[in-house]
């Protein structure tokens, strides 16, 4: 699932600036499950994120890509948190 990951960062990403957006993949380490996979990205402004999903949805890879995905993905397990940086 890693490496499905990392070629997503690569081949999809890639081609709508994931760079830009601090793009980071984490797996749970201490005191988290350890089958915890994350992505972190960091945008300016939801407006910012919501351009990035709008981007992504119109690339057919991203479609293949996430038929790909589909056998590491327990339906109805996604969770999406947002957070605001304060410093």
């Amino acid at each position: 699932m890693l490496d499905l990951l990392k070629k997503w960062e690569r081949e999809i990403g890639s081609q709508v600036g994931i760079d830009e957006l601090e793009f980071q993949i984490m797996t749970g380490s201490i005191g988290a499950r350890e089958a915890t996979v994350e992505l972190h990205h960091q945008v300016e402004s939801l407006a910012q994120s919501e351009a990035f999903f709008a981007k992504i949805g119109k690339i057919d890879a991203h479609a293949k890509w996430g038929k790909e995905m589909e056998p590491y993905v327990v339906s109805g397990t996604s969770l999406w948190n947002i957070y605001r940086i304060v410093e």
